[in-house]
Parts: C-alpha cells; structure tokens; sequence
C-alpha cells in the first residue's frame, strides 16, 4: 500500500512525475476501482476533494494515469507519460500482423510496445500488466500460413474505446 503521507509530500510539492513513480510502485496491478478511486486516495492521503481531483486529471492529462473500465476496473499507472489512445489505436491497426524477434508471447506484446510506442522495457511492462490485470488480455495459441505459437491478444472493451 503506498505512503499517504509521501502522496501529500508529492503534491505540495507539484512533483507530478514522482508522483506517478511512487503509485507505480505502489499499484504495479493499477489501483483497482472506477474513475472516483484515484481521487478517493487522494482523499485519504489528506487533500480536499477539488484538489484531489486535479491531480487525478493532471496525472491523466500527463499520460501517467490511465483508467481502464470494464469488468476489472481499474487505474493503471507508467511512470513515463504514454497515450492509451495511441495504444489501442496501434493494436487495432498493426498488432495482427506484427511478428516479433522476441521468444514467447508475453515479450513480443512488450517489444511491440516498446518499438511502437517508443517507451522503454519498464514502461511496456507497467503497460502490459495494467491491460493484463483489468482483463484486456490473453494469450492463445494461434495458427497461421507462416507460424504456430502462442500469441497476445488484445480485447478492449466498448467502453474503453469510447473513452479514448
């Protein structure tokens, strides 16, 4: 569970990129919840309401905060600002016909993260286990003309997409 009294240190601070490092240590899973539970924590760490709401949109705003809705809600946070828009945008248009250098599954989501998104190794993975842990993934055995292997699939739901 992450420090309060570190979050309120951060934000008196105006520190939005050590904030978000601190939740992504705290919260490698997200910060499981709807849209109000980001704020919620700031709440708890002590910051009146309409301040704990404009650090939530700033960490958002900032591409550091992402909330995935769906079945297992939740908000996923990267220490490096990415765009969840760029993201889905880019599996929808290129992750099918994507073929990797990297063994397994797993790290082939990563690099594709890593050379598309054009984030680092710790980024892709904070990425890959926020979508992960809200449901957004699998992993399935798929056969093609050229390949047999296990394979990531990405499953955003409706209402994700509509919010980005």
């Amino acid at each position: 569970m992450v420090e309060l009294n570190r979050i309120r240190e951060l934000v008196e601070r105006g520190d939005v990129t050590e904030l978000a490092r601190l939740l992504v240590q705290a919260y490698p899973q997200g910060l499981v919840g709807e849209r109000d539970a980001l704020v919620t924590l700031f709440m708890k760490a002590g910051l009146p309401h309409a301040e704990a709401v404009r650090w939530a949109s700033e960490l958002e705003k900032e591409g550091h905060a992402h909330h995935l809705p769906g079945a297992r809600p939740r908000w996923v946070f990267t220490g490096k600002p990415v765009s969840f828009r760029r993201l889905a945008s880019l599996v929808k248009s290129e992750w099918g016909g994507y073929v990797g250098d990297a063994d397994g599954a797993t790290e082939e989501a990563l690099e594709f993260f890593e050379r598309r998104l054009g984030v680092d190794h710790n980024t892709a993975l904070e990425i890959y286990r926020g979508l992960e842990a809200a449901g957004y993934v699998s992993v399935a055995f798929q056969e093609g003309p050229d390949h047999a292997r296990d394979r990531v699939l990405f499953e955003f739901p409706e209402v994700f997409l509509k919010q980005v």
